[in-house]
C-alpha cells in the first residue's frame, strides 16, 4: 500500500485555521501569516471547526477492497472518495498472486498463506473459467430485457455485466486505487480511531505526509491513538445461498403530508441545499438490508444515508447469470470454505480476504432527501442488478408504509421522475413507455 498527497489547501493550516478563529472573535481578523497557538486554544479545547478549512487529498493505490469497505468509508461521512471501478483490476485476468501474498503477510505475517492464497487462487480460477459463457448469457439477456438498445451497447456491455455478476467469487485483498480527500480534523480522528492493520498504514501515511509539511502540528498525531481492533461479526458459519437482497423497513418518523414534493429540475442534487426541502430532514426511515460486500461497498456512496456497524451473515450471493451458468453448488461449497478460514484465522483475517459474495447485514437511516438521490440512483438501470433490487424492495416496502402518492412519486429514476434519461450515451435501452411494470426484476 502507498499513500502519496496530492493537492492540499494552498494556505498554511497554522495560518487559515489561526484567521478562522479570529473571524469569530474580531471585527477586523489578522491575515494569514499571524498565527495564534492552535494546540492550546482550538486543538485541546476542542474548536475543531477552524481546522476543517484545510483539505488533503491522498492518492491510495494497492489497498485492499476490503480495507476501504471496512475501514477508509465505513464510518466518517467527511471525506470525498474517487475509487477505481473493479473492472479496471488486474485481478480478474492477470492476477500478481504473489504481490497478494506480500499483501496478507504485510498485514498478518502469522496467518496460514498457502492455505488462504490456495484458496483466492480458486476464486480467481472459477471467474476465469466461467467468463466467457457469462459473457455469452448477458449479451442474451440485454436483448431480452432491453429492446431498444444499441448493439454498440451490447457488445461493450456484455463483459461488463458478466464481470460484475463473477466476481463474487474473487477476494477483497484484491488491490484498489482512489483519490481520499479529508479535512485535518477529520484525518486526525480517522488516525486516531483506526481499527485494523490496514487502516492504521494508511492513516499513518496521511498523517506522516502532513507532518512532514506542517512539522508544528505534529502534536495532532502523537497521542491517543486506538490499541483496540474492531472486525465484523460472523453470524454464522453454515454457508447458505440468497438469489436476491434483503430489506425490511424497521420504522419512519414524522408527518408524510408535511414534506415538499416538487420535482427535480436536473441532475444537480439540490434537496438538502434547498430552504423548501428543509422540512424533509424530519421525516426518517430506518430499515434492515442484507447484501453482498459488492453492493455494500457501492451502497457507501450514499454519505448522507447512516448504516449500523456490518455483520457477515454466513450467507453468499448468487446473482441470476450466475445461478442459470449453474454455479450455485460452487458458490456454497467456496463460502463454507472462507467461513472455515475465518473461524481458524480469526475475523480479522477473514475480513481481509473476504470475497465480494459474502453478504452483510446492518441499518440503514435516512431522511427523504437522502432517499430521494439513493432511489434516483439505485432505481435506475444504469445501476448494477443486486443495487437496483435492493432499491425497489425498499421502495415497495415504503409503498406499504406511506400513503402519500406524492411522497412515493419521489421515489423513481429521472426516466420515471421527469419523463427523460439523463444518462445520454448510457441510455439502457429499457422500453420507457412501458409505464405499467416500470419496477420489474431484473436479471443483468
Amino acid at each position: 500500500m502507498k499513500v502519496t498527497l496530492k493537492a492540499k489547501t494552498d494556505v498554511s493550516v497554522m495560518g487559515l485555521a489561526s484567521h478562522a478563529a479570529r473571524v469569530c472573535y474580531s471585527i477586523n481578523p489578522e491575515t494569514l501569516n499571524q498565527p495564534i497557538d492552535i494546540k492550546a486554544r482550538l486543538f485541546d479545547p476542542g474548536h475543531h471547526t477552524t481546522l476543517q478549512h484545510n483539505f488533503f487529498t491522498f492518492f491510495v493505490e494497492d489497498i485492499p477492497v476490503s480495507a476501504v469497505a471496512f475501514g477508509l468509508h465505513l464510518v466518517s461521512p467527511h471525506y470525498n472518495s474517487d475509487q477505481r471501478s473493479g473492472r479496471y483490476s488486474k485481478m480478474y485476468n492477470a492476477p500478481d498472486f504473489g504481490a497478494l501474498r506480500d499483501s496478507l503477510l504485510t498485514f498478518y505475517p502469522e496467518a496460514p498463506a498457502d492455505k488462504i492464497m490456495a484458496w483466492v487462487e480458486k476464486g480467481v480460477k472459477i471467474y476465469q473459467d466461467n467468463i466467457a459463457p457469462l459473457t455469452e448469457l448477458a449479451a442474451k439477456q440485454i436483448k431480452s430485457e432491453r429492446p431498444f438498445v444499441a448493439e454498440k451497447y451490447m457488445i461493450q456491455n456484455a463483459p461488463k455485466i458478466a464481470q460484475e455478476q463473477l466476481r463474487i467469487f474473487i477476494s477483497q485483498l484484491a488491490p484498489t486505487a482512489l483519490d481520499f480527500t479529508v479535512n485535518l480534523s477529520a484525518l486526525t480522528a480517522l488516525y486516531r480511531v483506526a481499527w485494523s492493520d490496514e487502516m492504521r498504514l494508511a492513516t499513518q501515511q496521511m498523517a506522516d505526509l502532513v507532518v512532514a509539511e506542517n512539522p508544528e502540528i505534529g502534536y495532532m498525531f502523537d497521542t491517543n491513538k486506538r490499541v483496540t481492533k474492531w472486525t465484523p461479526d460472523i453470524l454464522s458459519y453454515q454457508a447458505k445461498i440468497m438469489t436476491e437482497p434483503a430489506v425490511k423497513i424497521l420504522g419512519t418518523l414524522g408527518d408524510e403530508n408535511d414534506v415538499a414534493t416538487e420535482p427535480l429540475a436536473d441532475s444537480l442534487d439540490t434537496l438538502p441545499f434547498a430552504p423548501g426541502t428543509m422540512k424533509n430532514t424530519q421525516f426518517l426511515v430506518q430499515s434492515e438490508v442484507e447484501c453482498s460486500c459488492a453492493t455494500f461497498g457501492e451502497d457507501q456512496r450514499h454519505r448522507s444515508i447512516k448504516r449500523s456497524a456490518p455483520a457477515f451473515t454466513g450467507a453468499f450471493y448468487v446473482p441470476p447469470l450466475v445461478a442459470e451458468a449453474g454455479l450455485t453448488d460452487t458458490a456454497k461449497n467456496y463460502m463454507q470454505e472462507w467461513l472455515d478460514l475465518a473461524k481458524e484465522c480469526g475475523h480479522d483475517v477473514a475480513t481481509l480476504i473476504s470475497p465480494y459474495g459474502a453478504m452483510v447485514k446492518y441499518k440503514k437511516t435516512g431522511d427523504l432527501n437522502a432517499l430521494v438521490h439513493e432511489q434516483a440512483k439505485r432505481t435506475c438501470w444504469c445501476a448494477q442488478e443486486e443495487i437496483y433490487h435492493m432499491a425497489v424492495k425498499l421502495r415497495s416496502e415504503l409503498k406499504n408504509k406511506i400513503k402519500n402518492e406524492s411522497v412515493l412519486a419521489r421515489f423513481a429514476p429521472p426516466c420515471l421522475a421527469r419523463g427523460l434519461c439523463q444518462e445520454g450515451v448510457r441510455y439502457c435501452g429499457r422500453n420507457l413507455k412501458a409505464k405499467e411494470n416500470y419496477f420489474p426484476k431484473r436479471k443483468i
